[in-house]
């Protein structure tokens, strides 16, 4: 069963959910790139339909929602330490068939590579939910059809 929805119901929809969920998706920043004119696409909170990037492939994959490069794990004091507490909202996120396979073997890294589950990755793991944008074309420096990710594997 599938659904027809408008760019105006999507937005609400997407508001609806913003009250539960960070919604992170693919999303351009202009002037922001490597260079002073051009533009940079990375995942990112939004807020309505039209932030998200369905036509260009992202400069930076989705991995940066899923293991942030910093991360307070603990809190010390002068006689004891805590670890810290996760957010209490959950985080939808839109991404590529190719960055879903990316997911699953980050996930192997994180939760089965030597018997023990990375705590902090999984406790983000529990919390996250996936909407699959599909690529309506490649891009010159795709690879997925080839590596058979361009399809998911759950």
């Amino acid at each position: 069963m599938g659904y027809k929805v408008n760019c105006e119901k999507i937005n609400d929809i997407l508001k609806e959910l913003s009250k539960e969920y960070d919604i992170y998706a693919p999303k351009r920043f202009p002037k922001a790139g490597r260079y002073s004119d051009t533009d940079i696409i990375r995942y990112d909170i939004i807020e309505k339909a039209e932030d998200i990037v369905f036509d260009e492939k992202s400069d930076f994959p989705a991995k940066e929602v899923l293991s942030p490069i910093t991360q307070t794990l603990f809190y010390f004091t002068e006689d004891e330490y805590r670890e810290s507490k996760c957010t209490s909202k959950k985080i939808l996120i839109f991404m590529r068939p190719c960055d879903i396979n990316a997911m699953e073997h980050q996930n192997k890294i994180y939760l089965e590579n030597g018997g023990y589950a990375d705590l902090y990755y999984q406790r983000l793991q529990e919390k996250i939910k996936i909407v699959k944008m599909e690529c309506a074309t490649g891009w010159d420096t795709c690879f997925c059809v080839s590596m058979g990710s361009n399809v998911c594997v759950k």
